[in-house]
């Protein structure tokens, strides 16, 4: 390999397509995520306020939702929208939760295209705060994780968006990335793909669910069968006793 000239830094600093990094500084904090452990290894300590957020996950990943109720039920003017979910939400689990029914936008659409049009109108109107978005089938063009970024911005929301883990194979305009496991139920694991200001490859392992839900339950060999059979009733261990035959008096004419 031939050595770089001298000056072979200073052109490449000086040309128009290279991207500067900014110092990071204290004022761009975030909200936090409800759990201590992941604003412990998050940049910004927490959620950034505003643009594009992934999560690459086995799908459809429902521990998802599970990660984010803290911030969709935290105080904050706006709607929150969660769009093309893998199951129907449960009103009474998301209430328990303290995520507010009255500003909970629920969306989908079996059409790909109406699907990523109305969750960009929605995000990039300045009414949502945080948008849930589970990716459509198939790979997602540059170009419409590029607008669905600049929308988030626009709109000043939080746009998250849950894609296949070999999406974290192709490039994208999302500053932060993570990626999500379940080593074991009520559990999750959550890896950092990339983020801004710190440091890729640093995890945490987060309980989702209280100790007595996480335990698995016992096999199927170790619980009592039911059966509708009547019980099997006691063997007599003693004998019988023999009467003697009735005598039957004999009657002469």
């Amino acid at each position: 390999m031939p050595p770089m000239p001298p000056d072979f830094l200073q052109q490449l600093l000086a040309r128009r397509d290279t991207w500067w990094g900014r110092e990071s500084t204290g004022s761009d904090q975030g909200q936090s995520t409800g759990f201590a452990d992941l604003d412990r290894i998050l940049a910004g300590g927490g959620w950034p306020e505003q643009g594009l957020v992934e999560l690459l996950c086995p799908l459809p990943c429902p521990a998802v939702l599970h990660l984010l109720l803290p911030v969709l039920a935290s105080d904050g003017p706006g709607a929150r929208l969660i769009a093309n979910p893998p199951m129907r939400p449960s009103a009474t689990m998301l209430a328990r939760a303290g995520v507010p029914l009255d500003d909970l936008l629920i969306l989908r659409s079996d059409d790909r295209a109406t699907l990523l049009r109305a969750s960009f109108e929605a995000i990039a109107g300045d009414t949502v705060r945080l948008a849930l978005l589970w990716a459509p089938g198939g790979p997602l063009p540059a170009g419409t994780l590029r607008r669905l970024h600049l929308g988030a911005q626009q709109g000043r929301c939080l746009l998250i968006l849950v894609r296949p883990r070999q999406a974290g194979q192709q490039p994208s305009p999302a500053p932060l990335r993570l990626d999500l496991s379940c080593p074991a139920p009520g559990e999750l694991t959550v890896t950092v793909h990339k983020q801004p200001g710190g440091r890729a490859g640093l995890h945490c392992r987060l309980p989702l669910l209280p100790e007595h839900l996480r335990r698995r339950p016992p096999a199927c060999r170790e619980l009592p069968a039911l059966t509708r059979r009547p019980a099997p009733q006691p063997v007599l261990r003693t004998p019988l006793l023999r009467l003697p035959a009735p005598v039957v008096p004999e009657v002469r004419p």
